[in-house]
């Protein structure tokens, strides 16, 4: 067979370390470790941030969304779906007997919602176990600045103005360091290529 490497070995050649007790079990704890390792991420989705204040103040915008698939869901948890090519963080408030499922935000201020055709378990991504604050301002400020500055501002409240404040005069900074300042006006050429500015030197002045 042929190694990583590309080193050939036959098969009555024995592979180098194979037959140390020591190597082995390295060899079995580290295919152990690499089989758990992928079941962990098959089972967990770090998914993003929110951008709305729809489940607000149960997760409000700038958290970050962990997600992870259930074989199953009910009434009470709050899911990530996906309709119309968007998704949604939203709470399970009603499963029908044809498996339809009826989500709501968390927001008084929201009503149920309404999608044609009815949400269901395929349209599910999983179930959110986990909404951290603060640790998705990151991205949202990067793709939506005024919005993830504005909110960023609420959820600090009083000392939110002096750190917007800090960080748009560090971008403003940022920007304006990297430019280099503007040419002057150009001075004229007179017929003999001297400019303006060499004749007003040189010629004399009326007293």
């Amino acid at each position: 067979m042929i190694t990583a490497t590309g080193r050939i070995f036959s098969r009555r050649s024995p592979l180098p370390g194979a037959g140390h007790p020591r190597a082995r079990k390295v060899a079995v704890s580290l295919g152990l470790l690499a089989v758990v390792l992928t079941l962990a991420a098959r089972s967990i989705i770090t998914h993003g941030y929110v951008t709305t204040p729809s489940m607000y103040p149960t997760i409000p915008p700038g958290s970050l969304v962990l997600v992870r698939p259930e074989p199953s869901y009910h009434v009470g948890q709050v899911i990530e779906f996906r309709r119309n090519g968007l998704d949604f963080v939203h709470r399970i408030i009603a499963i029908d007997s044809r498996g339809d499922i009826t989500t709501k935000g968390d927001n008084p201020r929201n009503a149920p919602d309404a999608f044609v055709p009815p949400t269901t378990r395929a349209n599910v991504i999983g179930v959110v176990y986990s909404a951290p604050r603060f640790l998705g301002f990151p991205s949202l400020i990067a793709h939506h600045p005024y919005v993830g500055l504005a909110w960023l501002r609420t959820e600090l409240g009083a000392r939110g103005e002096l750190a917007v404040s800090l960080v748009v005069g560090l971008l403003v900074l940022l920007m304006t360091a990297g430019r280099r300042p503007e040419a002057g006006a150009r001075a004229s050429v007179g017929p003999q290529g001297e400019s303006s500015a060499t004749r007003a030197k040189t010629e004399p002045q009326d007293d």
